[in-house]
């Protein structure tokens, strides 16, 4: 009986999926600040759109140094943001690293701040998340 547990919970999907955005969902454009420069990539709003359907929540975890070497500020990655959701459809959670890599943060990935952050927000032990 204790294997019959096992075997679902390895077979259970994810009760959230984090995401990366430039390069993942929207092309890389580096240290964009310009909304109409968004371009989902092929087949994002489609997988997104699945996991939605199957009740499975999604959200976006994003390093994004251009606003610490002051290249944009958060206010530009707000736009980009939304444009992001424009395209793609809604996110459950959106979390922001605006550090670059020697201010030595703990949410810039690869450090787990911004997953645990974004697990915390959904409700969801980290444990249930993939990505």
């Amino acid at each position: 009986m204790e294997t019959d547990r096992l075997d679902q919970s390895r077979h259970a999907p994810p009760a959230a999926v984090l995401f990366d955005r430039d390069g993942t969902l929207i092309h890389d454009v580096p240290y964009n600040h310009d909304p109409q420069k968004v371009r989902p990539v092929a087949g994002a709003r489609e997988a997104l759109e699945r996991l939605r359907a199957a009740g499975v929540r999604i959200g976006v975890v994003t390093n994004q140094s251009g606003v610490g070497r002051g290249t944009m500020g958060s206010v530009d990655v707000y736009r980009v943001n939304r444009r992001v959701e424009e395209l793609l459809g809604p996110f459950d959670v959106w979390r922001v690293c605006p550090h670059t890599d020697e201010d030595g943060c703990g949410c810039r990935k690869p450090a787990p701040g911004l997953v645990l952050s974004a697990a915390e927000a959904l409700g969801v032990p980290p444990d249930r998340l993939a990505g």
